[in-house]
């Protein structure tokens, strides 16, 4: 109780720190700055991140005005050594908080241009999402900066504070730890996975101690197997969770099942006692040259671009090795992008992450060259140092596509962002398909 009155006292204070009012002519941007770890002071990389203006109440209304208050948002990612640096920040009323790692995959990379063209919706949007596709892996646990220490004013609002018009705020450090969640699998009798599919789940939870009794649930999506991730904000007591899934009239509940506090579990199963039904049809998105398959689609099996003819195939691998002999094995190899459209293509369909491209300059130094034996027709080179890497310049013989806008970068496959990349875009042209 006196950790509560505790932070209820700090966040008032935080609400004013730095605050004050201010007249049009002062309405300058400022920037905030500073690092992600978790509770061992380990960095935690690739994680996006935000600063949000409050309402009049001190409540944030982004979410309920969907997509139009994501648009606000003042967003930056993580680098390796967990650093960020968020710009264009308001002056006033202000909150910190995170966003799921997958984030720029659930949203198209003409979001600017459906905003500006009035097709968004109250309490949703036109890419069918839904709340829970917004939650973070990370529980913000506690924020310090400028020698005070911020805690969230409750389980679920992120941290509040305030800025004068034009301040820059460095050194920050935001302390987070995993959430409690579980991770579960729904299948058809037969064994075959429920994919790409928004469902109904629902839980109630029993203290052990016969004492406490809650529902709640949420409406996650299902990936191409038919996994998805359902996150928990219990905390205090040890309970037994049933849950149930329901989709398109089918209904199935697990048994019972005991979860400690912030516990991870990830052993769940829900099986429909029916044949597989076909998921209803995925949203596509459209851009001014061409329809783009929705980015909830399975990245399991090749998708084609209708552009060019060839086909495209996220997969996952240890090293850049391991994915050119998946890409051998399958009659393909690493994407060559070879002009601007292209890229943006593959930014729609796989989003923004760490990517091994076929572009490597291991024959000569500085000599960039494709797998494919294609010619340089684009680049979208980020400068050489802006992630902070282990190895000089010319040790670094292979490209990456980043989660900065899918802009390529230098890597080496034993320095920091090589190790950190383990997927690999694949492509193949359709006619070489038996």
């Amino acid at each position: 109780m006196k950790r509560s009155k505790f932070k209820l006292i700090i966040t008032a204070i935080a609400l004013f720190i730095g605050f004050a009012l201010h007249t049009p002519a002062q309405e300058e941007t400022g920037i905030l700055s500073g690092r992600v770890v978790d509770l061992s002071g380990n960095p935690v990389a690739g994680l996006p991140v935000f600063v949000a203006p409050l309402d009049s109440h001190g409540e944030s209304m982004w979410r309920v005005y969907l997509p139009h208050g994501y648009a606000k948002l003042r967003r930056a990612h993580t680098d390796p050594e967990g650093r960020f640096s968020i710009t264009g920040i308001p002056p006033g009323p202000l909150h910190f908080g995170m966003l799921p790692y997958n984030i720029d995959n659930l949203l198209p990379t003409d979001l600017e241009r459906i905003l500006h063209s009035g097709r968004h919706t109250h309490g949703s949007n036109v890419f069918g999402m839904e709340s829970d596709d917004f939650e973070p892996d990370l529980e913000l646990l506690f924020l310090r900066m400028r020698g005070v220490t911020f805690y969230p004013r409750n389980d679920y609002t992120p941290v509040a504070f305030g800025i004068k018009p034009g301040t820059h705020i460095d050194n920050v450090v935001v302390t987070g730890q995993p959430r409690m969640r579980i991770r579960g699998r729904i299948l058809f009798k037969d064994g075959t996975p429920l994919p790409n599919a928004r469902v109904n789940l629902d839980f109630s939870a029993r203290n052990v101690d016969h004492h406490g009794n809650r529902q709640s649930g949420g409406a996650p999506r299902t990936d191409a197997e038919g996994y998805f991730i359902f996150y928990l904000d219990e905390k205090d007591d040890t309970a037994f969770y049933t849950f149930s899934v329901e989709y398109q009239g089918l209904f199935v509940e697990a048994e019972p099942l005991r979860l400690e506090p912030g516990q991870r579990f990830d052993g769940l199963t829900l099986t429909f006692d029916s044949q597989p039904i076909l998921p209803e049809p995925t949203q596509t998105m459209k851009t001014d040259t061409s329809e783009i398959p929705s980015q909830r689609e399975s990245h399991a099996v090749w998708i084609v671009n209708p552009t060019n003819g060839h086909a495209y195939k996220k997969v996952r691998g240890e090293t850049r090795d391991e994915v050119i002999t998946q890409a051998t094995d399958e009659k393909a190899h690493l994407v060559a992008i070879n002009d601007a459209e292209e890229q943006a293509w593959l930014e729609a369909v796989f989003g923004h992450e760490f990517y091994w491209i076929g572009l490597s300059d291991v024959e000569k130094e500085g000599h960039w060259q494709w797998d494919s034996g294609e010619p340089i027709t684009y680049e979208n080179w980020l400068p050489d140092g802006f992630f902070s890497e282990t190895l000089d310049v010319g040790e670094r013989d292979y490209a990456v596509m980043t989660f900065v806008d899918g802009k390529w970068y230098a890597v080496g496959s034993d320095g920091v962002i090589g190790g950190m990349t383990q997927m690999a875009i694949l492509e193949k042209a359709i006619k070489s398909e038996k």
